[in-house]
């Protein structure tokens, strides 16, 4: 299977007309869909753009068809903001814009220090209202209050406020909302105890959030949310270790069951109140056997900076309609990106970058069972939606205290024997996994998997044909993850169509950061700086 070629006039007779093509935007994302007249086959659609304005079109990657209901799908990444874009698809030319930065506010109201915040006026689409935080001003719940925040309403901006002990909850959106922005704020504190275990740790409660919405039993959905900027850490009590079973306890940011086109990006969470504090997931939600899942079709999970999780550091599992998860740095986690299942998809990883992986509490670091990168694995009743890995970079930094290395103890695998790896496609990951004797590439007994232009060290364990052009060596690094001039990958990927277009030297560089090009920055400082006059301007209104 080979996608990556250029194939738009060979296919464009099959592809050519059909039903009228559809697109839905983000910020930096565009999802596309459109059914075709027939089958294209196994080069998918052929998708074209390129800015309003411009005269050359620009290849995307093309459209997954899936023949479950006959639908091409797939997305635009790595687009400007507030820009009118032009799509070519089947013999159609078509338009869509991406989201404007700049919200329209109506009315500011400026709150004071209080122990909780109901949200219960909103705007329109045309003028927002803004809730900030006057300078100083606290929401602290002491623990009496289930939610320091509470939003019901829509077309809402929470900005700036320092949120702390909530019983459930820091900030919840109702259900039934739509159009919020929660950006600029601290939460920490939340969450009730469950129960004690053998070691003395306060487990918390599943589920408790500091930043969630909740849509379960059939309530309405919550949508077009915006989470960004913020820092979500210190939960009361943390969740439990794999040493006595399956985690679980509080998540950092959150939803369940709700609706889609969601952007969570340039938060921070973690924790610096030790091992018994860290999350179950840090991004996350339910629930997995869903065509809904997290974080809800035709949304973006990117520049975060996630840490400190004893399950996920990103859970992404369930529909994966056009989800997009990239540019997102990941510590202390059990695993790096979780996409079991995509019931639906297709779904992008690309450009993350994982570090540390720990499982066990009560284990030397030696004797840890360790994770994988992406836990990527399909169900017997939702499963089998195409999955797209690109361009990830897993670290495995030393310590002298260890003998081996703490990064993930796999690459790309199946999540078990009931769950194989299935219709995923990885390009240009450099796939270092702790122990050579362990696996890379683990795809179980799926099938349908393209595996190719990886760097790696472990067992590619995999039908016949994989990694035809990988590379089994050792990255070397100029700083944390830029590859060095001469490492192995370096110049040694392949062109992937709008994944890898600004790639600098003779090919792509494997892994995250293309040598040469700006570095990958995470988290709020990432968010702010990115477009600083955008961002000083959206502070002043």
């Amino acid at each position: 299977m080979r996608i990556f070629s250029t194939l738009f006039l060979l296919v464009l007779s099959t592809c050519a007309f059909g039903a009228e093509p559809r697109a839905v935007p983000t910020f930096e994302s565009i999802g596309v869909y459109w059914t075709p007249p027939g089958d294209p086959g196994a080069a998918g659609c052929p998708l074209q753009f390129r800015k309003s304005g411009e005269s050359a079109w620009r290849e995307g990657l093309p459209l997954w068809f899936d023949a479950r209901n006959a639908e091409c799908r797939g997305s635009l990444v790595q687009l400007e903001p507030g820009t009118q874009y032009e799509l070519r698809l089947g013999g159609r030319t078509f338009s869509a814009k991406t989201w404007s930065e700049r919200f329209p506010v109506a009315k500011t109201i400026t709150v004071g220090s209080q122990p909780t915040l109901n949200i219960t006026e909103g705007g329109t689409a045309s003028g927002y209202v803004l809730y900030q935080a006057a300078p100083g001003a606290v929401i602290d719940a002491a623990n009496a209050q289930p939610v320091g925040i509470s939003v019901a309403a829509s077309y809402v901006i929470v900005r700036g406020f320092l949120v702390k002990g909530a019983q459930r909850h820091g900030i919840l959106i109702e259900p039934g909302r739509h159009d919020v922005v929660i950006e600029d704020n601290d939460v920490s504190g939340w969450g009730r105890v469950n129960y004690t275990n053998s070691k003395g740790w306060k487990v918390g409660v599943d589920e408790d959030s500091g930043i969630t919405a909740r849509c379960y039993n059939n309530a309405p959905e919550v949508y077009r949310v915006v989470i960004q900027r913020n820092r979500v850490h210190d939960p009361r009590f943390g969740a439990n270790s794999w040493d006595w079973g399956h985690p679980a306890g509080p998540n950092g940011i959150s939803m369940y069951e709700c609706g889609g086109n969601n952007v969570i990006r340039h938060n921070e969470l973690y924790s610096t109140s030790g091992i018994e504090h860290y999350f179950m997931d840090a991004i996350g939600g339910g629930n997995n056997d869903s065509n809904k899942g997290f974080p809800g079709a035709d949304s973006d999970i990117y520049g975060n900076r996630v840490q400190h999780a004893w399950d996920d550091g990103i859970k992404a599992e369930g529909g994966g309609r056009n989800v997009r998860v990239w540019g997102n740095y990941i510590d202390s986690t059990a695993t790096g990106v979780a996409t079991t299942p995509v019931a639906i998809g297709p779904i992008y990883v690309f450009r993350n970058v994982y570090n540390r992986s720990r499982q066990r509490a009560l284990r030397e670091l030696d004797e840890d069972d360790r994770n994988n990168f992406a836990k990527a694995g399909s169900g017997a009743k939702f499963g089998n939606g195409r999955r797209y890995v690109f361009h990830n970079t897993v670290l495995q930094p030393r310590a002298t205290s260890a003998r081996f290395p703490l990064g993930a103890g796999g690459g790309v695998s199946a999540a078990g024997r009931d769950e194989p790896l299935t219709n995923t496609v990885t390009r240009n990951n450099i796939l270092q996994v702790w122990k050579a004797h362990w696996n890379s590439v683990n795809e179980g007994s799926g099938s349908g998997n393209d595996f190719d232009y990886d760097l790696y060290n472990g067992k590619i364990a995999a039908q016949r044909g994989a990694e035809k052009h990988g590379i089994a060596d050792t990255p070397q690094y100029d700083g944390e993850f830029q590859l060095k001039p001469r490492s192995p990958g370096h110049d040694a990927g392949v062109r992937i169509p709008n994944f890898n277009d600004a790639y600098v030297g003779a090919a792509p560089d494997i892994g995250a950061q293309e040598t040469g090009a700006p570095i990958l920055r995470f988290g709020v400082a990432a968010g702010e700086s990115r477009d600083s006059a955008t961002w000083r301007s959206a502070r002043k209104q």
